[in-house]
């Protein structure tokens, strides 16, 4: 779709990073007045790496930031005002024909001891030229904004230290969680002959799922996590899967991971009947890297 301009990553990053630090102060500003309030002077902790301190386990809260860079393909069914189209679009289809050169994540987590809650969103502006539709009909060009917003609660069902692992970055833990996913689409189908169709449409769907992180090296850890969710309620059928090999080392005073791995989202929905039906049957999948502070 050309004479549009591209999002700017170095200005992304740059986005998130003031997000992340104004966040971190916040954050660290409401746990001391909690800690002071209740009389517990924070502990200090070293901060070479390898030292106690950056293990979070030794402070009973943590605070996490991501930003994530997703390189998504799309595959799928969807549908708006009655017209359907198989759409199939690799990284480099959709590198080609989208306003967004890629899909922009973020996520926070906040914990005390076992709890925590999550907030992890996403937002794209995709595209796909040329997909077929029925036969006998044109084909469609197809875009989609699409917002992407999962929060709920958490706990650590376990936590402890592989004995076989040298490191105190670190320790291996095992949390369960439920929440939303609330979608919103503006599904855009344009026939090179026929007029242009628009849909919007936004839904909630409940989610449970579960995440292991685990450490196998001083500074180098993997991470898979998965759930699933919709039950009829709304979509169908809603699923997310993330795999992650990360690694850990200190930025500026505070631990940061960098990531690289595989995230893929799988949605099945659809509302009304006839010339009012809306069907996003989807999953989006590719490859993820993320950037993480801890604080």
């Amino acid at each position: 779709m050309p004479g549009r301009q591209k999002p700017s990553f170095i200005a992304t990053i740059a986005v998130a990073w003031l997000f992340a630090s104004s966040s971190a102060s916040a954050i660290s500003s409401v746990r001391s007045s909690i800690e002071h309030s209740r009389g517990v002077i924070p502990e200090r902790h070293a901060t070479e790496p390898g030292s106690a301190g950056m293990d979070q386990t030794h402070d009973p809260w943590r605070f996490e930031l991501t930003a994530w860079v997703w390189m998504v393909s799309v595959d799928g069914d969807l549908g708006a005002l009655g017209r359907e189209a198989d759409i199939s679009g690799s990284f480099r289809d959709v590198l080609r024909d989208s306003d967004s050169l890629f899909v922009f994540n973020g996520r926070m987590e906040l914990g005390y001891q076992r709890w925590g809650l999550f907030v992890d969103g996403m937002f794209a502006r995709i595209g796909v030229d040329d997909v077929p539709t029925a036969p006998g009909f044109p084909d469609v060009d197809v875009t989609y904004r699409q917002t992407l917003l999962d929060f709920g609660l958490m706990y650590r069902a376990a936590a402890w230290r592989p004995e076989s692992v040298e490191t105190e970055w670190r320790n291996a833990t095992f949390d369960l969680y439920a929440g939303v996913r609330y979608t919103n689409l503006d599904l855009e189908l344009d026939p090179s002959v026929l007029p242009r169709l628009r849909d919007r449409v936004d839904w909630f769907d409940p989610i449970v799922g579960a995440q292991l992180t685990y450490p196998f090296a001083r500074h180098w850890h993997v991470f898979l996590g998965g759930d699933v969710g919709g039950f009829g309620i709304n979509s169908d059928f809603t699923w997310k899967v993330t795999a992650l090999l990360g690694y850990d080392f200190r930025f500026f005073g505070h631990r940061a991971t960098l990531s690289l791995g595989y995230r893929a989202i799988g949605q099945d929905f659809s509302r009304g009947s006839g010339d009012r039906r809306f069907t996003w049957d989807v999953v989006q999948h590719g490859p993820l890297i993320g950037l993480s502070l801890s604080f």
